[in-house]
């Protein structure tokens, strides 16, 4: 397939020279409604941690079982949401997956609050999360180009991931305090209000028409995935999250079991060492944000994925919590520029025609990071977590550096800037 340059979004009002994605109203408002949901996500992803390994007392392999059981459906259906994306109004599909995502958290909430919550049910209702989640996840980042024009979309990127690592820095805390004064089922109940609030601020969005398909573009189901298989820049950049969500970042949804049992910290501990990673990651995204555009991008992916599973490792092998605060931060700092990069390089580079489904196959690799866990989980049980998830680290690395000895297009990738009509095409296989 010939490359073609993302279309320059029309119908946005021309911000200042040199402005970043805030210079755009439509763009703000979006980022405000992604901040509140993000909220409301962080307050889960804390707060069923909890749930599972302390009010239910269940081991390890549970907490990776919930998280299985919300992977398997982003995956399986993140690819058939990416041609909804590509087909149907993203506005309209944020709206109902995001409010039918309140009414899940709702149901939760009053499930614990009422004393009748059990395994069983939380497995359901991940299930159910990871339903709906995958229906609006490629529409998340295919709107982006239609909130601001091209030459801005680092920043879009860099900000909407700012959301997630910010937040990682101010939720676990307010969730943990939350749990320890109130209750875990009053985290889900302010995780439905999060979502009620963003449903309201999505709906004001102001959008540019969908770009209308090309003669000749590929609208099938598996058109992304074609796309991607054909384009070695696609292919390493999607392999390489793939493996890193696999295998790299289950320490995060373990990090329960490093927090009561490894460091014995409590939740307290727990809230602390989410928000450090959080910091980390934050200010990794404001350093994209800053030198993302450098001719180096290929080569700092490639180096900041090996460091962090190095990271990784060093953090499940300490059992001081001074050392792995100093661990999480820095995996954070390295993890969010690597995947920042990767994400800007996919929107720059695919046809609008094809964003949707390439956003879906990005979607169905990064939702992978539950299912490691479980794997790690499962590993925990035999040989103990802290060497199941350093082992998870160190493959990260070692895939990292196979990628730069055999794919010289990753390591020299182009810059960030969108090419000339007619510019020279990704090279493809």
């Amino acid at each position: 397939m010939a490359w073609r340059a993302p279309a320059e979004t029309a119908g946005v009002s021309e911000p200042p020279r040199g402005g970043g994605a805030f210079s755009y109203p439509n763009y703000r408002r979006f980022w405000t409604a992604s901040l509140v949901r993000v909220m409301g996500m962080q307050f889960h992803i804390f707060a069923v941690g909890w749930l599972v390994v302390d009010v239910l007392d269940r081991s390890p392999v549970w907490l990776g079982a919930v998280g299985f059981a919300q992977a398997i459906p982003t995956i399986l259906l993140s690819v058939p949401a990416g041609a909804m994306a590509d087909r149907i109004e993203h506005r309209r599909l944020l709206l109902v997956s995001q409010a039918l995502l309140m009414v899940n958290y709702l149901a939760l909430a009053v499930l614990i609050m009422s004393g009748t919550a059990t395994i069983g049910y939380v497995i359901v209702w991940a299930a159910l999360t990871g339903c709906l989640s995958a229906i609006g996840n490629p529409a998340q980042n295919a709107i982006l180009p239609r909130l601001i024009e091209m030459r801005a979309i680092t920043s879009a990127v860099a900000l909407m991931s700012a959301i997630w690592n910010g937040t990682r820095i101010i939720a676990p805390g307010l969730a943990g305090i939350l749990i320890a004064t109130v209750g875990v089922g009053e985290a889900f109940l302010a995780a439905a209000a999060a979502f009620a609030l963003s449903v309201v601020l999505i709906a004001t969005l102001k959008l540019t028409p969908m770009p209308v398909a090309q003669h000749g573009v590929d609208r099938s189901l598996l058109g992304g995935l074609r796309y991607v298989a054909g384009n070695r820049i696609f292919l390493a950049v999607v392999g390489l999250s793939f493996f890193s969500s696999m295998f790299g970042s289950s320490y995060l949804y373990l990090m329960p079991v490093f927090a009561r049992d490894i460091l014995d910290v409590g939740s307290t501990g727990y809230g602390i060492l989410g928000g450090v990673g959080g910091t980390g990651a934050l200010l990794g995204t404001l350093a994209v944000v800053r030198f993302g555009n450098t001719p180096y991008r290929g080569q700092y992916m490639l180096g900041s994925a090996a460091l962090s599973g190095m990271l990784v490792a060093g953090f499940a092998s300490s059992t001081i919590f001074a050392l792995s605060l100093v661990m999480t931060f820095a995996a954070g700092f390295v993890a969010s520029i690597y995947l920042n990069l990767g994400m800007t390089t996919l929107q720059v580079l695919v046809p609008d025609e094809l964003r949707g489904r390439v956003m879906g196959v990005w979607s169905m690799t990064y939702f992978l990071t539950p299912v490691g866990a479980f794997a790690v989980g499962g590993g925990a049980e035999f040989i103990g977590t802290q060497a199941m998830v350093a082992i998870g680290g160190l493959s990260v690395t070692v895939f990292a550096a196979a990628l730069y000895a055999v794919s010289p297009e990753l390591r020299n990738v182009p810059s960030a800037r969108p090419p000339a009509r007619g510019g020279a095409a990704p090279a493809t296989r």
